[in-house]
């Protein structure tokens, strides 16, 4: 291992909520995540390889403001439509930010229950 971050990657990411319940139904009910424990005051998910935290906005390790977590979406329309259908409200329509040959990188932001910011992203291969 070096002695720094480089070649590292994040193990877990942690969001505030002011509900645990109502967090871990969006996460788990609406999003889809899949749920693995809850312990004082905490949730638990699996997101691809890293773990993400959603715990009581009164304890010690809070989201900083402007924090976003991006979900990997190559399959932006659909998925999103899907998420609407569950009730993720969407904050604006998707926006192409670029274009390359393997197709537009794409992104559409939304917010949890908390307003922590979230956002589906993903290079989509054109039709």
């Amino acid at each position: 291992m070096s002695d720094d971050l480089s070649g590292r990657e994040f193990l877990q990411v942690a969001l505030s909520t002011a509900d645990l319940p109502r967090a871990v139904a969006f996460y788990r009910d609406t999003l889809g995540l899949p749920f693995l424990f809850e312990v004082s005051g905490m949730a638990f998910f699996q997101v691809g390889s890293v773990r993400l935290m959603v715990g009581d906005a009164g304890r010690d390790f809070k989201a900083a403001t402007g924090s976003v977590l991006y979900f990997n979406a190559p399959d932006l329309p659909a998925l999103a439509q899907a998420l609407e259908a569950r009730g993720v409200a969407f904050l604006r329509p998707a926006e192409t930010l670029q274009q390359t040959d393997a197709g537009d990188l794409m992104l559409r932001p939304f917010r949890d229950p908390d307003g922590n910011h979230l956002a589906l992203m993903g290079v989509v291969p054109r039709a």
